[in-house]
């Protein structure tokens, strides 16, 4: 038979002229429906002409009651910590009360779980001076299921109420106990030490009332708030990346949102602490920019230059040469001019690979894609990253202008305008363009470009990436793309070619291809390509291509999966019948 979980708790209640209300708590203390218990009173040398001595006295053996010079709630917590038997710690503060089942329920709770050296902790309600309810405080409104029992987010967020934990003793023999030189915050000081160590379980069962009232020791304990803003402003300076990173996806997003929630605090010191922290750390934050190219080193310095000159400057430009058999010259100088440009060789591959070459080479924390015709605004990055770590983004890209050859803008791509869950609708039509594309270099370096494609090879990889994360989105143009006669957006061949490529890709992918819509819809396209590229087709092209199983479209799917792309290729070349 299995032995049950019932270990001794302690009830540790400190007292400081609080006859008041002390009787309150000690009776909740001893109406517990959980018995393995002992209350520990603590008076912190009261001065009230002994009704505190008086009112634990009447309470017999049913207390062991501790008396002490005056040293703050610190103090008195210490002494019941130094003579407690228990295995767990439950602090009572002298002013609040207890629900009846408030130990039962905790210790049932941590019985359910592997870990009993885990913390647990509660909302509550708080109460007036005459213990009239006035509202509740729910951890569980404030924070999702997933962030709930990150150790040190509650406490971040303001949310920890002392007497609602349930403490194992080992930490406080591991760890420390309360810092008796800070009259008001050593609770929040202590439990940023032990949730640091501790494993944190939330139980969303309300099991204490926290009276407010105009005798409490924060309204009465001089430059309260002044300590809280030291206290508030050491958390920020020794948390690790990873400890911030863990409770809200990364440093900025935690040190932004911390600002904020201090924005509704009277500590403004670490409040603007918190702020300037975070634009330190986004202006830290190393952005790789990988730009590939052939020849036109004309426009290759073009697109350096526009890196170059970014609002925001730690960047690194990865550039590609794809097997060049022009005079580099004057592009090798650029290089050698600036120590942020990685010169990277290559021989010639296409740009799939060297952009996979170009991920491979960077040390960023984020990846932004370049082509050696295409410019940024000077801008760009600034705010693509500033709207990504706002908005705790893997994938982003923006709007863009179309430029001629001539670099003068003819038009905008409000393509910026898609964002969010996209998948599986942009297999059919995928406006992304390459040099609006931002995203963390993990995502990168786990999903390449396909090689073996020279044309539509990023709109694969944009397919790919969406079936796996959100899209993020600026509409607004942040880049220029250069495109005229021989580019993909104003010519219909390499159009076909690269609907004829990504289909090819969609169907040798077994999870993508799956989605036999979004397949017919880009076919369709396809085929109408064919028809601009080789005039009136013998027949004519269905609004909607049919799904019998003698179909064109399965006489498509079958082509590129057992024949390939280039026979697949001619054949729609020489006839539209199939």
């Amino acid at each position: 038979m299995t032995k049950m979980f019932s270990p001794l708790v302690s009830i540790v209640i400190p007292v400081y002229n609080g006859a008041n209300y002390m009787c309150e708590a000690i009776d909740s203390a001893l109406a517990q429906t959980y018995k393995n218990i002992e209350i520990i009173v603590v008076n912190d040398g009261s001065c009230d002409d002994g009704k505190t001595d008086a009112i634990a006295s009447k309470y017999g053996d049913r207390v062991r009651y501790f008396s002490k010079e005056n040293g703050g709630c610190a103090s008195a917590l210490n002494v019941g910590i130094e003579n407690m038997r228990g295995e767990y710690f439950s602090w009572l503060s002298h002013d609040d009360v207890y629900l009846p089942e408030k130990i039962e329920h905790q210790i049932n709770v941590l019985s359910s779980l592997e870990n009993k050296h885990t913390i647990i902790y509660s909302g509550y309600e708080v109460i007036d001076e005459q213990s009239k309810p006035l509202y509740f405080v729910r951890p569980d409104s404030v924070l999702p299921i997933e962030k709930r029992n990150i150790s040190l987010l509650p406490l971040l967020r303001g949310l920890i109420h002392g007497c609602s934990l349930l403490i194992p003793r080992k930490y406080f023999s591991e760890v420390g106990v309360f810092d008796e030189s800070l009259p008001s915050t050593q609770d929040y000081a202590l439990w940023f030490e032990f949730f640091r160590t501790a494993p944190l379980h939330f139980d969303s069962k309300i099991l204490i009332q926290s009276r407010v009232h105009p005798e409490q020791g924060t309204h009465k304990i001089e430059k309260h708030v002044e300590e809280c803003d030291v206290l508030w402003s050491s958390f920020l300076r020794r948390l690790s990346e990873d400890e911030m990173s863990l409770m809200e996806g990364s440093p900025y997003r935690f040190l932004t949102n911390t600002a904020g929630f201090l924005s509704s605090t009277p500590y403004r010191g670490a409040q603007q602490l918190a702020s300037s922290m975070a634009e330190n750390w986004l202006m830290a934050t190393k952005i790789s920019v990988v730009i590939p190219f052939y020849n036109r080193t004309g426009w290759a310095i073009d697109a350096i230059r526009s890196v170059q000159a970014q609002t925001h400057q730690q960047f690194e430009i990865v550039l590609v040469d794809d097997g060049s058999t022009d005079d580099l010259g004057a592009l090798l100088d650029v290089v050698r001019l600036d120590g942020r440009i990685k010169y990277v060789k290559q021989d010639n591959a296409g740009p799939a690979a060297a952009r996979n070459n170009g991920v491979r080479h960077a040390t960023g924390s984020y990846i932004a894609f370049l082509d050696s015709d295409d410019v940024f605004y000077p801008n760009k990055l600034e705010i693509q990253l500033k709207y990504m770590e706002s908005n705790g983004l893997k994938l982003s890209h923006t709007s863009y202008h179309r430029i001629d050859l001539e670099g003068n803008v003819i038009g905008c791509v409000s393509s910026g305008a898609l964002s969010g869950v996209v998948f599986p609708g942009i297999m059919a039509s995928c406006p992304i363009a390459m040099p609006t594309v931002m995203g963390s270099i993990e995502i990168f370096r786990n999903n390449v470009f396909p090689e073996n494609l020279e044309i539509g090879e990023d709109v694969c990889l944009w397919i790919s990436l969406t079936s796996k994360y959100e899209l993020g989105a600026v509409n607004v143009p942040l880049s220029k793309v250069r495109v005229g006669p021989s580019t993909a957006a104003l010519n219909s061949r390499k159009q076909a070619i690269g609907l004829i490529n990504i289909a090819s890709y969609i169907i040798h992918d077994p999870y993508l291809s799956q989605y036999e819509r979004q397949i017919k819809s880009l076919l369709h396209d396809t085929l109408s390509l064919f028809s601009d590229v080789n005039g009136p087709p013998s027949g004519t092209i269905p609004a909607v291509i049919p799904s019998s199983g003698h179909s064109m479209f399965f006489k498509i799917v079958r082509s590129l999966r057992y024949e390939g792309l280039r026979a697949t290729w001619n054949r729609g070349r020489r006839k539209m019948g199939w």
